[in-house]
């Protein structure tokens, strides 16, 4: 299969890699220049797994990317549409867009762009740690969901999936992909956002009694929006899950957490900023996933303001 991947961050290069190795052709692409001969001279992993996967190309520049079957999404969601412009540049149409980002309305984003081809979505319990231009780490392994949004049988969701497969990306298809993909909001909701504030990996938090009381209240609350949404969410079988990915994904330090570290923007408007709002549209109470999305928005703004030890020693 001939697959472009749409951002060459941590997921990105991840996808790449497994791809590559796999025996398809894939194209990086990304938005700056100087990273591309970086990617193209190999995607090295780490962790998990340790191999480094040649793609066929990278490039910064969507005509340079040849007819593929697939392109593959895997930006921060507040990139979600400079990645449609991207694909739009593409030298051709791509056979299906596929996103497997992280929180709320990457779907329509590259609808309201594209129009076609089919739109796909799904999730995935993969993980990895961004080091640097062409490295990962591969911090988590789990199942890759793909579907075709409104449970529309869709034939290249299992062309996709088995290509998947061959390259040792445990996947299969769901016609409930919206399902899936909310259950991986309130999951993102309840785990991201307080690691990111206590700055400690996802198994952490249920080992702190303060930390686990968080993560199921945020877990709760995004499940009870999915229940005013008309969506079969009840909230003990989601804070229950949370609990688990937290378990499954102990050492884990989550992408919020990463970015906070880095001093980067974090997607936290699209996971636990969406739900605040919609909570607020259907007239229910999530005062937690507002106070996280309101934490970390501000420690955003704080970047260039923080603590640097001896300078703000005590003086009283």
């Amino acid at each position: 299969m001939k697959i472009a991947i749409v951002g060459w961050g941590a997921m990105g290069t991840l996808f790449g890699a497994l791809l590559a190795r796999g025996g398809h052709e894939v194209w990086m692409v990304g938005r700056q220049p100087a990273t591309a001969p970086a990617l193209a001279h190999g995607l090295a992993v780490e962790g998990l797994a340790q191999f480094t996967a040649r793609p066929a190309g990278a490039t910064a520049r969507p005509q340079e990317v040849p007819a593929v079957d697939l392109a593959l999404v895997l930006v921060k969601a507040y990139h979600t549409r400079g990645a449609a412009e991207t694909i739009a540049g593409f030298a051709a149409p791509p056979g299906a867009v596929l996103t497997l980002q992280n929180g709320a309305g990457n779907v329509e984003a590259l609808a309201g762009r594209l129009g076609s081809p089919p739109i796909l979505a799904g999730t995935t319990a993969l993980g990895a740690t961004y080091l640097g231009p062409g490295r990962v780490r591969q911090a988590g392994a789990g199942e890759t969901l793909i579907g075709r949004p409104g449970g529309e049988p869709d034939p290249r969701c299992e062309q996709i999936a088995a290509a998947f497969r061959g390259a040792g990306i445990p996947t299969r298809v769901t016609d409930r992909v919206e399902d899936a993909i909310w259950r991986k909001l309130v999951v993102n909701c309840a785990v991201n956002a307080p690691a990111a504030l206590a700055r400690v990996p996802n198994g952490a938090l249920w080992e702190s009694a303060h930390l686990a009381q968080v993560v199921a209240r945020a877990a709760a609350e995004a499940a009870q929006v999915g229940l005013a949404e008309g969506r079969d969410t009840p909230p003990a079988a989601l804070v229950a899950l949370a609990r688990q990915v937290c378990a499954e994904t102990a050492g884990n330090y989550n992408s919020m957490l990463q970015d906070v570290l880095a001093g980067r923007r974090t997607e936290i408007e699209a996971i636990n900023g969406y739900v605040a709002r919609r909570a607020a549209e259907l007239g229910v109470l999530a005062p937690v996933n507002e106070l996280l999305a309101t934490l970390i928005a501000g420690i955003e703004q704080s970047y260039d303001k923080q603590v640097r030890g001896e300078q703000h020693a005590d003086r009283g």
